[in-house]
């Protein structure tokens, strides 16, 4: 597992890592579907989102909150996502499974910019830290 949560007062934090933005990015997502109770098997259709931003940490809290709009108003359960940079943004292809149920997991109502980092690590990983808006 490369991600891990992070408790919080009154939010829920996401610590996720991989070889490169995009590998933790798709963490991130990956650990977003498990916070809302939504991770699905596939196979499943591919659905696109994208997040803009000035930088990384914007386009990653842009990209999640889409993720969450995606999920809301499928209802749609996220077997797998691939994240590729396109221009100024970041773009994940997530590979959805429709649902009759809404996720029983967390709800979750934004990525916030609360203690929101993107650093790389001297092991070379990058990793991504973003809190929810629970």
């Amino acid at each position: 597992m490369d991600h891990e949560l992070l408790e919080h007062t009154a939010d829920l934090g996401i610590r996720a890592w991989g070889p490169t933005m995009e590998a933790a990015v798709a963490e991130a997502v990956i650990g977003l579907a498990e916070v809302m109770g939504v991770r699905a098997s596939g196979p499943g259709e591919v659905l696109t989102v994208r997040g803009d931003g000035e930088d990384d940490g914007s386009r990653l809290v842009a990209l999640l909150n889409e993720v969450v709009f995606a999920v809301e108003t499928g209802p749609v359960g996220i077997a797998g996502v691939r994240v590729r940079r396109d221009g100024g943004g970041l773009v994940a292809d997530l590979e959805v499974v429709p649902t009759t149920t809404p996720g029983e997991g967390v709800g979750v109502k934004a990525a916030t910019y609360h203690q929101l980092a993107v650093e790389r690590r001297p092991d070379g990983q990058t990793e991504v830290r973003v809190f929810l808006d629970v």
